[in-house]
C-alpha cells in the first residue's frame, strides 16, 4: 500500500524541499535590506517597470524610493517605494508585491514534477516571464484602480480579483507542464 503512494510523497517532498529552500533563501536576502532599512533592488525595479508602463500609458510618474522612512513613527519593518500618476500616491510596492515567491512556486512545482530538461529550459523562463509581467500589469491595474475609484475597491482586488488571476495562471501553466509529459511512444 505504500510503495502506491511512495510517487506522491516524494513529489511532495521534492515541491517542499525546492520551495522552503528558495523562500529561506530570499528571505535573508530581504532581511539584509530591512535592516539597511533600504528597498531590495529586486522591488525597485517592479516599481520603476510600472512607473515605464504608466508613462507609456500617458500618466506622468514619479516614484518615492524608500517611501517607508517617511513613516518613522509607526515602526514598518517592512521597506517599500510609492508610485504617484500625475501627483496622486498609487500604490507602494513592497518585497511581498514583486512576484518572486509566487516564481519560486512555479519553479518548485517544475523542480518536483521533473520533465525533459531540454523543455524546462525554454518552459521554466517562459513561465517566469509571463508571470512577471502579469505582476506588472496587475500592479499597474491597482494603481490605475486605486486613483479612478479613489481606493475604494482597492483592498478587494489587491487581496483577491488579481491576485487569482496570477495564481490561475501559474495553475494553467502547471497544467500546461504536466499535460505535455512526452510518452515513451513519442
Amino acid at each position: 500500500m505504500f510503495q502506491k503512494f511512495l510517487p506522491t510523497l516524494f513529489f511532495l517532498l521534492r515541491f517542499l524541499g525546492a520551495y522552503i529552500i528558495s523562500s529561506v533563501a530570499y528571505g535573508l536576502y530581504i532581511a539584509h535590506f530591512d535592516e539597511i532599512e533600504r528597498t531590495d533592488p529586486f522591488t525597485r525595479s517592479i516599481v520603476f517597470q510600472v512607473a515605464e508602463i504608466s508613462e507609456t500609458m500617458g500618466y506622468e510618474t514619479r516614484i518615492r524610493m524608500n517611501a517607508h522612512l517617511d513613516y518613522p513613527e509607526s515602526g514598518l519593518e517592512q521597506t517599500f517605494d510609492t508610485l504617484y500618476f500625475n501627483g496622486r500616491r498609487t500604490v507602494s510596492v513592497e518585497e511581498g508585491c514583486n512576484g518572486l515567491n509566487v516564481m519560486f512556486l512555479f519553479a518548485s512545482f517544475l523542480f518536483a514534477f521533473g520533465g525533459q530538461w531540454k523543455r524546462m529550459l525554454w518552459f521554466l523562463p517562459a513561465g517566469l516571464l509571463l508571470i512577471h509581467l502579469a505582476n506588472l500589469m496587475r500592479l499597474y491595474l491597482l494603481a490605475i484602480l486605486n486613483i479612478t475609484a479613489d481606493g475604494r475597491y482597492f483592498h478587494f482586488f489587491h487581496k483577491y480579483g488579481f491576485t487569482s488571476v496570477l495564481y490561475l495562471m501559474v495553475l494553467l501553466l502547471w497544467a500546461l507542464w504536466v499535460g505535455k509529459k512526452p510518452t515513451k511512444d513519442a
